[in-house]
């Protein structure tokens, strides 16, 4: 056995470990259209400012956009189960905070865009402040990208893919290819 492959696997196995309430709570909920999907840690006002966040960091275009997708919702799961008490208070006091200060909700589709990108550019600084921000953003990214809107529809999904291609031709304006996670080990 090829020691590389084996470590490989044993971070595969680790990674599955970290994640498997988390999704399975929210491909569950995805199903069934009468539960109420939220985890319940963001209150009513903050969950609302958590899908306009999410809505101007992935908005839909040609392709749906992160409120069909449902990625508050992921979001919400991954801070409620996933995060430490101090991480979850940081981006809890991070977000009420941003929209307190900008006045977030009441902001135009313009002004949405322009502060969340003012927010961003301060928030990927070294020794920044805004940490939480990071948090959502990579959280929304990967909610997006893992949700069947985002790998079927911003992404061109390959099911059972073949053999390893090492170049792949491309054509201006093809999507993306996406993979599932153990596709990559």
């Amino acid at each position: 056995m090829n020691r590389r492959h084996l470590i490989k696997g044993i971070g595969a196995i680790a990674l599955y470990g970290s994640f498997p309430a988390v999704l399975s709570e929210f491909l569950s909920s995805c199903k069934d259209t009468n539960k109420d999907l939220r985890a319940g840690f963001f209150s009513p006002d903050e969950f609302h400012s958590l899908e306009q966040l999410t809505d101007v960091l992935l908005p839909a275009t040609a392709t749906p956009g992160a409120l069909q997708a449902q990625v508050p919702y992921f979001v919400d799961l991954v801070v409620k189960n996933c995060m430490s008490n101090a991480d979850q208070e940081l981006v809890k006091k991070g977000l009420k905070q941003f929209d307190e200060e900008q006045k977030f909700s009441s902001l135009s589709a313009l002004e949405k865009l322009n502060a969340v990108k003012k927010l961003d550019a301060e928030a990927f600084k070294e020794m920044a402040d805004n940490v939480w921000f990071r948090i959502i953003k990579r959280l929304s990214l990967i909610g997006y990208f893992t949700s069947q809107e985002g790998m079927t529809k911003a992404l061109r999904y390959v099911k059972i893919p073949g053999e390893y291609k090492a170049c792949i031709p491309y054509k201006k304006g093809d999507k993306a290819l996406a993979k599932t996670f153990l596709m990559y080990w």
